[in-house]
């Protein structure tokens, strides 16, 4: 009898453990469904968005330079035509490939030179090195103390920034310096965690530094008015700190809104506009993640109706949060980050998306997506189903083709089209995982990098054969 009942109780608590994780599940499958599907918008700013002109960046004629992070206008996009679509069976031409080593930094290509960071074989210095950009012939390499290893990846995550003679970088702790751009000669060097009291973020100082006028910005992120720092670009002199926020990923970018000239930085906190002669607060959109992490760069453009122009900010961050698209409004000497939507259907982790036309496309976490810029609507979202995909990829934008890269490998070139996804050529360009290092494009030639080598393909159409 007492045998019977031990039976009973065993087999009454294996049943209610059953139930509970079912209903576990359940209540985590349906809080799923409502955090992917969340969504919230203005109808009066949608609408007025609707009616207005979303008016285009102007482009430079012919080949260009890709001088910084994401290009002339870090807008991932590329003035660079007549690009070879009718790719050979055995993939593009390899003009040249060289050595590096581990780091997610990309490429710079500037006045025939092209530049990166990465960490040493022996795990011991970070080196920054130039190549000539048409043969891969080393022009110099300038290593430092440096060994910042995570395991999500060892080495620098930033890409050296080039503006004249100076090439300016950053590495995974914070070692920042400005080298001559012919020689690699240290011309000025700081510590940004340990000049404004910063601890290093979870994964790393990530952040590529801009050039403004004189001016270089950085956000080391110490608390106290330590977040945001700029320096005197010639002399590495300080000219200002400013706000409290946590660093981000992500890397800032300088845009005109309302007539005014500011620098927005994407920091753990959220999005904020800042004046760059002084680091005064314009504007702020609080937008908290998991982890702090917001790394894709916030995308500028403006729409005009009548003799109205309005100023629009993308930002996009991954761990579920999404997208906002915001409306900067003038208001006296400050503005308003006003939300026309949010949604999470372009959740960029890493990787940040380009507009083209009336389109948004990216990669919503690991998958491609296309979302209308007017609505924050989904077009079209895809997987690769020859069983290849693309994974958490990156891409850039050029003659209304976007250039992928997979994070396993796979580069492509697709139309970027919102009716559906198209693709015009691929091939496999790298082996393995993690090839983070966003596509870089000057002069017609391909940059891509992983952890081991970085590779330049010939992208032209009436390149010699």
């Amino acid at each position: 009898m007492v045998s019977l009942n031990r039976r009973q109780q065993a087999a009454r608590v294996t049943l209610f453990l059953i139930v509970g994780l079912l209903l576990l599940f359940g209540a985590l499958a349906g809080y799923h469904v409502w955090i992917r599907f969340q969504s919230s918008s203005d109808a009066a700013l949608i609408a007025e968005l609707q009616d207005a002109t979303i008016l285009e960046p102007t482009l430079p004629e012919g080949p260009s330079d890709w001088p910084q992070w994401r290009g002339l206008s870090r807008d991932g996009v590329s003035p660079e035509r007549d690009l070879l679509t009718d790719w050979p069976k055995a993939g593009l031409k390899v003009l040249w490939r060289a050595d590096c080593g581990e780091g997610f930094s990309s490429v710079t290509v500037s006045r025939g030179q092209a530049i990166t960071l990465f960490l040493n074989k022996d795990q011991t210095a970070e080196v920054v090195i130039c190549w000539n950009a048409d043969t891969g012939k080393e022009l110099w390499r300038r290593e430092y103390d440096c060994a910042y290893l995570n395991s999500f990846g060892n080495g620098p995550r930033s890409t050296p920034t080039v503006d004249g003679d100076y090439v300016y970088t950053v590495g995974g702790t914070g070692i920042f310096h400005c080298l001559e751009r012919a020689t690699g000669k240290v011309v000025w060097k700081h510590e940004l965690l340990k000049e404004f009291d910063a601890s290093n973020i979870h994964w790393g100082v990530s952040f590529s530094p801009l050039i403004e006028g004189d001016l270089v910005l950085t956000n080391p992120g110490g608390r106290h008015g330590n977040s945001l720092a700029a320096f005197d670009k010639l002399t590495g002199d300080l000219r200002w700190q400013s706000l409290d926020d946590l660093a981000g990923y992500s890397s800032p970018i300088a845009i005109t809104a309302g007539g005014v000239r500011q620098v927005v930085f994407f920091t753990g906190e959220g999005a904020v506009g800042v004046n760059p002669s002084d680091g005064a607060l314009l504007w702020r959109k609080a937008w908290k993640t998991s982890n702090d992490v917001n790394a894709a760069t916030p995308i500028f453009f403006q729409a005009k109706s009548g003799s109205d122009v309005r100023d629009y900010l993308f930002i996009s961050s991954g761990y579920g949060k999404g997208c906002a698209l915001l409306n900067l409004v003038k208001r006296g000497d400050s503005f308003v980050a006003q939300s026309v939507y949010e949604n999470n259907q372009m959740c960029n982790h890493f990787s940040t998306s380009v507009r083209y036309k009336d389109h948004f496309y990216g990669f919503n976490d690991n998958l491609l997506t296309c979302m209308d810029v007017r609505t924050g609507e989904v077009r079209w979202a895809r997987k690769d189903s020859r069983g290849n995909e693309f994974v958490k990829g990156s891409l850039i934008l050029a003659d209304g083709k976007l250039v992928i890269l997979g994070e396993t490998g796979r580069l492509a070139l697709a139309e970027a089209t919102p009716e559906e996804y198209k693709e015009i050529a691929r091939m496999r360009i790298f082996d393995g995982q993690r090839k983070w290092a966003p596509p870089v494009l000057a002069h017609g030639k391909l940059y891509l990098r992983d952890e081991t080598e970085v590779k330049c393909l010939d992208l032209r159409k009436d390149a010699e054969k």
